[in-house]
């Protein structure tokens, strides 16, 4: 018998193959029996047999972890693995009742196993499985409700240090409460995503940088050092609290990703530079005017 015959069996017997929604085939006794070549008649007493007097194949199925009381249910058709055990008795185990076509058969399933074959033929495939919800990013608590536990904060720590906060640090929840409201008052204002920074804050909220107040990398070659070798990511200014006093900043437009990249490649580039003062000279940033604070 050549594969082509094999296959034109299958074809026929196939309204007779089942798959379940976990992919588990099953097949009925005659189409089990077409396949091994054999009597659907005698594959069934064969089967049935087995829980009083089994037979050669009841007793190589029991041998292989099937109980006799499984084999009765099958009547209403073989499982998978059932089908793969019967059909390579009848390849290899069956003495003078082996089949040529089963031992085909059974070739032809060791390549794929049985319950792909099935599912297979009968175009199973498995369910989508639901994508896990990715937890959502927690929003911050509205404006009133950060500025109350500033308050709190800061009337705990005069508590605790006896009404002497250090003046930078009281200064600082100042000027962080002021700027909050501001920026909040204009959102309110001007409903929009826009995002104004200055490149002080922009280097410490977005990359997560310290800018110092003194020193070679201080806050104010920083800024100068934007304005200088970057103009054109902006010249626009805006009052702001800088160390408790109101002063014009030079802010920017990180909303743009053009302006934001800008700003990146040029703070990275002043905390590389061992001396951006000695560079801000000789590119002539102080010879014409004080520079102005940036933050």
């Amino acid at each position: 018998m050549s594969q082509i015959e094999i296959a034109q069996i299958i074809e026929q017997i196939k309204q007779e193959i089942t798959v379940d929604s976990n992919g588990q085939g099953k097949a009925s006794i005659r189409a089990t029996a077409r396949l091994a070549d054999v009597q659907d008649s005698s594959l069934r007493r064969a089967l049935l047999s087995a829980a009083l007097e089994p037979s050669a194949l009841a007793q190589s199925l029991i041998q292989q972890g099937f109980s006799p009381a499984a084999l009765e249910t099958w009547n209403e058709g073989i499982p998978d693995m059932g089908v793969a055990a019967v059909i390579e008795y009848y390849a290899f185990d069956a003495g003078r009742y082996c089949k040529q076509q089963a031992r085909l058969v059974c070739k032809a399933f060791n390549r794929i196993g049985v319950r792909a074959w099935m599912q297979d033929i009968m175009g199973w495939t498995k369910p989508a499985t639901q994508p896990q919800e990715q937890p959502s990013t927690p929003a911050l608590p509205p404006v009133e409700q950060r500025l109350h536990t500033l308050v709190l904060a800061m009337k705990t720590l005069a508590e605790l240090t006896g009404g002497r906060l250090n003046p930078y640090m009281e200064q600082q929840f100042k000027d962080y409460a002021g700027n909050l409201l501001t920026e909040h008052n204009r959102k309110l204002l001007t409903p929009s995503e826009e995002r104004w920074l200055g490149v002080v804050n922009f280097a410490e909220s977005e990359l997560g940088k310290k800018v110092p107040l003194s020193g070679a990398h201080y806050r104010g070659h920083l800024g100068t050092w934007v304005r200088t070798f970057y103009p054109h990511l902006g010249d626009r200014q805006e009052t702001r609290l800088v160390n408790g006093v109101q002063q014009p900043i030079y802010v920017y437009a990180c909303h743009d990703p053009a302006v934001a990249a800008g700003l990146t490649k040029a703070i990275e580039e002043f905390f590389a530079h061992p001396s951006p003062g000695a560079a801000l000279r000789q590119a002539g940033a102080f010879a014409s005017k004080k520079e102005k604070v940036s933050v």
